[in-house]
Order: structure tokens, then sequence, then C-alpha cells
């Protein structure tokens, strides 16, 4: 019995590390695709969020941006989500304290050319590394913010 146990823990681990290297080349590839200008990245390692206080997958990924921002820097873009006060209410009742900037008219998500959200830009050294659409676990998050850290 505790064979199998073995086999089926190291058969998972074995799926987990193909599955983070097959997503990480198709997030590269599909980057490389993608229309984002690099002077939406400063210096250093940086994550920015694009993201909607209308989208629903927003909602579930803005907490995991929320807890990776107490050890990375992450820079919020708001996007056509109201005034800096209904976006800053928005923000306080949902205990999102990450640093965010109000792109009312959505002309930072259009210059980058962002139009699926949320999206979550990887930065190092003023680069763009990676992009990703869609949900995003905070595993996910640390795990790609700190491989661009090494």
């Amino acid at each position: 019995m505790k064979e199998k146990i073995k086999k089926y823990i190291k058969e998972a681990l074995v799926f987990i590390v193909l599955f983070f290297i097959l997503s990480t080349a198709v997030s590269l590839y599909r980057t490389n695709s993608m229309q984002i200008g690099d002077g939406v990245c400063r210096d250093g390692v940086q994550v920015v969020y694009f993201w909607a206080t209308w989208c629903p997958v927003c909602k579930v990924t803005s907490p995991n941006i929320e807890r990776i921002s107490k050890e990375f820097d992450v820079l919020g873009i708001s996007v056509r989500s109201g005034s800096e006060e209904e976006v800053e209410s928005y923000m306080q009742k949902r205990k999102l304290h990450y640093r965010n900037q109000n792109d009312q008219e959505g002309r930072m998500a259009e210059q980058y050319g962002i139009n699926v959200f949320p999206t979550v830009v990887f930065c190092k050294d003023g680069d763009v590394k990676m992009a990703e659409a869609g949900y995003m676990s905070t595993f996910g998050l640390w795990l790609r913010t700190w491989f661009l850290s090494l």
C-alpha cells in the first residue's frame, strides 16, 4: 500500500512540474503575440495587473494579487471602472491595498494592447517578460514572479 501511495505522489509531482513548464512555455509564446509595450514596466521585478471592477474573473484574481503584493512590486491598473472614488471604495470593501492607477477611459489598456481582463504582465528591468490573461492562482503568480527575481 505504501508503494502505491509513493507512486501516486511521484506521478502527481511529475505532472505538476510538467504542467508548470508547459504553461510557462505557452505564456512566453502568447506574450510574443501580444502588443504590450515595454513602457508599462519599471526597473526591477514588477507585476502589472490590468483589471476591472465589472470583471467577474478579476473578483477572484484580485485577492491573489493582494497576497503577492506583500512580497513583490505590484501595480494595478483598473480599466473603465469608474471614478477614482468608486475604484477606491471598491478596493477598500475588498481589502485590496496594492498600488493602483485608474484608467478611467481605458486609454492605457488600449495603448498596451490589453483587451482581455484580467491580464497580468510580468516585468523585469523595464522589459515585459511574460503576460497571462485570465485567472491566476496565488501560487502561480508567486512562482512566476519569484522566477523572474532570480
